[in-house]
């Protein structure tokens, strides 16, 4: 019983440690991974919070297009996570898309780690290991469509997170029917 305690007593702390705009980060990021049940949804949750953050909330953050690197090897891969006032919030590597080949990450929110997992490294641009593994993928017959599309992905996202209109109309296309209004009605 006392360790739960002492946690809940340090969450508090680290609560009441944050200013209003970054509580109000906290508190839709908590509710957004609550309510979404997305397996790898990186890109959608980190515009999400940039989007709603901004337009609901007058909160202007970044959705920061980049890599991430679990340790083990030299792959890089696209991954998006939401920053404000220097803070990271990751919704996604707690989630991977694919569990069986992707180490479950942290549940990151607002450089707090509410949920224990892997510790992946982020990057803003490939490291030269990184860049010399895309090139080799590239050059195989059997990973260069794969990693063809996964780095127009990674370009398109980067360019989206830059526009609002883009932001929006990606959300609002969300083959599942979570489209933005809808998971905005849940987050508050």
């Amino acid at each position: 019983m006392g360790e739960a305690k002492k946690r809940k007593d340090q969450a508090a702390a680290w609560r009441s440690s944050l200013s209003v705009d970054e509580q109000k980060v906290a508190d839709v990021a908590q509710r957004l991974w609550s309510i979404f049940p997305a397996q790898g949804a990186c890109y959608r949750t980190s515009l999400f919070l940039r989007y709603h953050l901004s337009k609901a909330h007058g909160i202007d953050g970044q959705a920061m297009v980049g890599f991430v690197n679990d340790g083990t090897d030299d792959l890089y891969s696209s991954h998006a996570w939401f920053e404000f006032n220097g803070s990271k919030t990751d919704l996604g590597l707690s989630r991977p898309l694919h569990p069986e080949l992707q180490k479950v990450g942290p549940l990151l929110i607002h450089g707090k780690v509410v949920r224990p997992g892997w510790p992946w490294s982020y990057h803003a641009t490939r490291p030269p290991a990184g860049l010399t593994a895309v090139r080799n993928m590239l050059a195989h017959p059997g990973t260069a469509a794969h990693m063809e599309a996964m780095e127009q992905l990674h370009l398109t996202m980067k360019a989206t997170a830059r526009s609002d209109e883009l932001i929006r109309a990606y959300l609002d296309n969300a083959p599942d029917g979570l489209t933005y209004d809808v998971v905005a009605r849940q987050v508050g």
